[in-house]
């Protein structure tokens, strides 16, 4: 379904078009003389209105400071799909009665795939004196591929999201639950839920230090793909740290960067190894075992990996005889022993 909607300030006016859908930022820019001062106010909805979508803009008070005639002053926004639908850029552009002193920098059309965002540069440059105005229109269409309650699930995360950058873990922690509880739709922010849920519940036990803040900043870094801020953070704990109850997160999250973003095998083998021997009691040490394993073989050493694979599945195993061995019986012993005989199946170890 196609949908427009108008925003313009200091009003919001909704109207709504079958062609498409199109976000209007007013611009406010004043230049005196040779110089003047801009700002950028847009008005971001809080949710959809009816037949509304989930895209969102960032930045609602950008301001553009002192701008001589002649010189150019960029600011970016960002459009967010917070949705689980998808939603097809065809069009940014800048209008409007001054629109010839902003440019933006779209060269779509693009996709927005759910949790995505695109960063768009606008520059003001001024002609001439006095304030300016202009509008920035977004055309989209949507792809439906979810249900409204699945749409309004992801807002669930968004808003813990939220709570969390306010430094109110309690809360982020119900909603991160919630959201997981009512079986997200985007894989990827569930993903990142599971991820920061269980660390963020022993905040309420341990507390809220620089140890869990640089943990959390390390998982939005890598979230947002800066991965070597995400690195550079999770050493600081391990170095300032190292005592944390966090720690050991810690080190599993570097090595699955280093395994899974990164595709340095070499490093993460190492991480893997280091966090199984120094936190031998760690909830992840299976995963380290088998991450250690998958990383090995990557590095083309499938006799130690298939030595390791051979160690994780025993560990599991409840029975061993005439060439057949069955898990223990429970959950996560027949989940590890099944991997591992998947791997050594794919490496034909047996």
């Amino acid at each position: 379904m196609d949908r427009r909607l108008q925003q313009r300030l200091p009003t919001v006016v909704a109207q709504y078009k079958s062609i498409a859908f199109s976000v209007l930022l007013a611009l406010l820019v004043s230049g005196c003389g040779g110089s003047g001062g801009g700002e950028t106010r847009t008005s971001t909805p809080s949710g959809p209105g009816p037949n509304g979508s989930y895209l969102f803009v960032s930045s609602p008070n950008t301001y553009f400071g002192t701008a001589n005639i002649g010189t150019a002053r960029t600011q970016a926004i960002e459009l967010v799909n917070r949705g689980g639908d998808i939603y097809p850029i065809q069009k940014f552009k800048v209008s409007g009665e001054n629109s010839g002193e902003f440019k933006s920098d779209f060269y779509g059309p693009i996709t927005l795939n759910p949790s995505e965002a695109v960063r768009l540069n606008i520059t003001f440059q001024p002609v001439t004196d006095g304030r300016k105005f202009a509008d920035i229109d977004i055309d989209f269409d949507t792809i439906v591929k979810v249900s409204d309650e699945a749409n309004q699930n992801e807002q669930v995360f968004y808003a813990a999201k939220d709570l969390e950058t306010q430094q109110d873990y309690r809360g982020a922690s119900q909603k991160y639950s919630d959201y997981i509880k009512n079986d997200p739709a985007v894989e990827v922010n569930k993903r990142r839920a599971a991820i920061k849920l269980p660390v963020i519940k022993e905040s309420n036990i341990y507390g809220t230090g620089d140890d869990f803040k640089g943990y959390l900043k390390a998982v939005n870094a890598r979230d947002a793909g800066d991965f070597d801020a995400a690195l550079a953070e999770i050493d600081q704990i391990m170095i300032a740290e190292s005592n944390s109850y966090i720690a050991d997160d810690s080190l599993y999250l570097k090595g699955y960067i280093e395994l899974m973003d990164k595709k340095d095998y070499a490093s993460a083998q190492k991480t893997m190894q280091q966090l199984r021997r120094t936190y031998p009691d760690t909830t992840y040490y299976d995963t380290a075992l088998y991450s250690e394993a998958l990383a090995l073989q990557s590095l083309g050493n499938e006799d130690l990996a298939t030595e390791i694979l051979l160690d994780l599945r025993y560990k599991h195993t409840s029975v061993e005889a005439f060439g057949l061995a069955l898990p223990k019986d429970n959950m996560i012993s027949r989940v590890w022993f099944d991997r591992a005989s998947d791997a050594l199946k794919q490496m034909d170890a047996i």
